[in-house]
């Protein structure tokens, strides 16, 4: 769901021919109209596409100005709209369309009276040329591939060579997003069908008491990768597990209205980290526990906030988490169960929309914990060894995430690469072959 407003449906209207003035060196893609609720409930119906830059020099401060026709020609609606991200939100003006680069543009169209059809849309774009800028190309880095330059918000292993991952807003749900498979040997990628979208029906909104379009998309409904059963939110918060259809539901917590659930991260065999917070840089509260219903950690009314996103262990049974406990500022390994706290390490510590730690085991079930961390020099891999207990910087990351931006990634099912995702200006996917990095001895 967008910054205010509800996304009902994205279509092209039937019958409507949408035209796109230009003017300068922007290009202005055909728009979509897509009718949508405000917070008020009144509908507003917007006009989306994007914005090419054909020039050579790069434009900043860039508006655009919407004008609606009927089918006589008469004008019956305008609008004023900015380059958006992917859920929506206007980037700042400072923002820069680079030569040869393209932005998301939204723009709301104010109707001149209810029963007034569209016909035909013409855009007219303002912008103020700056000189362009011309970063010098990325550092190669040993093992790290990057897969999509595009706004990849979810991911999920097919297996050790295969991968499927969604674009768009991370606030959407996952039949929202547009999904993709990628082949690590081959290289090659392709759009798809999630596989559980033929789930999602109305008979299944029915099922689960998420008629209410607004609820729907807050439910954060997801289906475990490697298990049978969902996990989703009702209205007031209530986080219960269920079968593919709906049935035989499972409540883990009651009542956590006072929260705002941000992500659910997968683990084994159906278990997850659900984790709660408001803005960047808030302490995160969270649980772990099974699609089965089975509760693996003490509720998030009760842990000890952390400063990151937490981690979890394959078995959802150990956390890792960022806290000053006694003084000592740091990573901790917590019990999830129980309020026990080992220290791990020292380390620079990011605000939580970085990503979460990834607790690993290898093959003879030695223990390692990996962590993005923030540097003078940008984004870095550090990996904790712990039966050494020793720490080890393994590689720069292709990541910077901004105040408004988020990163996240996954490991492979045996342990061998990492899928890192962005989103936002700096946004991408990359895998990292850990085979290829200096040992975490």
């Amino acid at each position: 769901m967008r910054p205010y407003v509800l996304l009902i449906c994205g279509l092209l209207l039937t019958g409507v021919v949408v035209a796109a003035a230009q003017e300068g060196e922007l290009s202005v893609g055909t728009p979509e109209l897509v009718s949508e609720i405000d917070v008020f409930g009144l509908p507003v119906l917007t006009a989306e596409g994007t914005v090419l830059n054909e020039s050579s020099v790069g434009y900043a401060n860039i508006s655009l100005t919407a004008t609606a026709y009927d089918a006589s020609g008469s004008v019956v609606g305008e609008g004023f709209g900015y380059v958006v991200n992917a859920c929506g939100a206007a980037l700042l003006p400072d923002f820069v369309l680079q030569p040869g680069d393209v932005e998301h543009y939204a723009i709301p169209l104010e109707l001149y009276s209810d029963e007034a059809e569209v016909d035909r849309v013409d855009i007219v774009t303002e912008q103020e040329a700056v000189e362009a800028d011309a970063p010098a190309p990325p550092a190669l880095l040993p093992g790290i591939t990057q897969v999509s330059e595009r706004e990849v918000v979810k991911l999920e292993w097919i297996d050790e060579d295969n991968l499927r991952f969604a674009e768009g807003c991370y606030r959407d749900l996952f039949i929202d997003q547009e999904w993709r498979e990628y082949n690590l040997r081959t290289g090659l990628q392709e759009p798809i069908e999630h596989p559980k979208v033929e789930l999602v029906r109305d008979a299944l909104r029915v099922q689960l008491g998420l008629v209410d379009p607004l609820y729907f998309q807050q439910s954060m409904l997801s289906y475990a990768p490697n298990a049978r059963r969902m996990v989703y939110q009702t209205e007031l918060h209530t986080i219960i597990t269920a079968e593919p259809d709906g049935s035989f539901k499972r409540v883990l917590f009651e009542a956590l209205a006072d929260r705002t659930l941000q992500g659910i991260s997968w683990l084994d065999d159906g278990r997850f980290l659900a984790y709660y917070y408001g803005a960047v840089a808030d302490p995160v509260t969270y649980f772990t526990a099974s699609v089965d219903g089975q509760v693996l950690s003490e509720s998030p009314k009760d842990v000890l906030p952390s400063l990151i996103t937490p981690g979890a262990s394959p078995d959802g049974q150990n956390v890792v988490i960022a806290a000053e406990i006694d003084g000592r500022k740091g990573y901790y390994l917590k019990r999830a169960a129980y309020p026990t706290y080992t220290f791990l390490f020292d380390a620079p510590i990011p605000d939580n929309n970085w990503p979460a730690p990834l607790y690993e085991l290898d093959s003879d079930g030695r223990a390692y914990v990996l962590v993005a961390v923030p540097s003078e020099d940008g984004a870095k891999l550090v990996c904790f060894n712990r039966g050494t207990q020793t720490l080890h910087e393994l590689s720069p990351l292709p990541i910077q995430p901004g105040s408004d931006d988020r990163a996240w990634w996954w490991l492979s099912p045996e342990s061998n690469t990492i899928a890192l995702a962005a989103n936002g200006l700096n946004s991408g996917l990359w895998t990292i072959e850990l085979g290829a990095l200096k040992a975490c001895e």
